[in-house]
């Protein structure tokens, strides 16, 4: 399964319709959204402000929002870690699970959003919180090389798995006010109990894209893959999984 079909099958999960009620919005606004993706919230939000700026460097996501042509949706395909090329201060910034894949850069790049937005505008971020060890129980070898995993990952830049617990510290050191700081519920990554043979897949799908191999042998690779995928199957299953949403005002 290509990376664009597990995205678009992940939409049906994100309650996109009540996210957006829930932005500080007007109709004249011009607001971004940041690694858009395959802009399926990109096109939700579009109906409700003057302007969306949809930017991510993955063009085969862009292009199934490109062949919606929708007129009011400016597509960027840019890196959203410098806002330089946008040229003007905007409303607003929307960005939902991107935020976690700068790990090292968290504090400057969030500071780069915050330089564009005019005063009075407004971040609302969704991310991600304990994706991996946030499920129990996972035997303990599991868990020592998930730890030794996400360490590694977030040492080498590419992923901090326990990204949600940081933002909004971050965004109150920069002198914003916290409008908004809950946990959102979502059937594909907080659910606990036995998960459908869907949202299986689609973890099974997951967990292969995750770098293990530098870290770990074949055969260990496997285990961690067993013990995990077992568990979404078991009456057992804890899920301690935030997904955090979190918006703040610039004053």
């Amino acid at each position: 399964m290509s990376l664009r079909t597990e995205y678009e099958n992940q939409q049906q999960y994100r309650k996109w319709s009540l996210i957006v009620n829930k932005l500080p919005i007007k109709s004249d606004y011009v607001v971004a959204e940041l690694g858009c993706g395959t802009g399926a919230f990109a096109e939700i939000l579009s109906k409700k402000v003057k302007e969306v700026i949809a930017i991510d460097l993955n063009q085969n996501l862009l292009e199934i929002l490109e062949n919606k042509k929708i007129d009011n949706i400016t597509i960027l395909q840019k890196d959203i870690s410098d806002l330089n090329y946008i040229p003007k201060e905007i409303d607003g910034i929307f960005s939902s699970f991107a935020i976690a894949y700068f790990p090292n850069k968290m504090e400057q790049i969030l500071k780069n959003w915050f330089d564009k937005l005019k005063n009075g505008g407004w971040i609302a971020i969704i991310e991600i919180d304990d994706l991996l060890r946030g499920h129990t129980p996972l035997s303990k070898e599991t868990l020592n090389k998930l730890a030794v995993f996400e360490d590694g990952a977030k040492n080498d830049g590419i992923y901090d798995f326990r990204a949600g617990r940081k933002i909004s510290p971050i965004l109150k050191n920069l002198g914003m006010e916290i409008l908004l700081d809950e946990d959102l519920e979502d059937s594909e990554l907080t659910s606990s109990g036995i998960i459908s043979d869907e949202i299986c897949i689609m973890w099974e799908n997951r967990l292969n894209r995750l770098s293990f191999d530098k870290f770990f042998q074949k055969d260990e690779i496997e285990a961690i893959k067993s013990d995990f995928l077992s568990l979404l199957k078991s009456t057992k299953h804890i899920n301690q999984t935030k997904v955090k949403f979190i918006i703040a005002k610039k004053s």
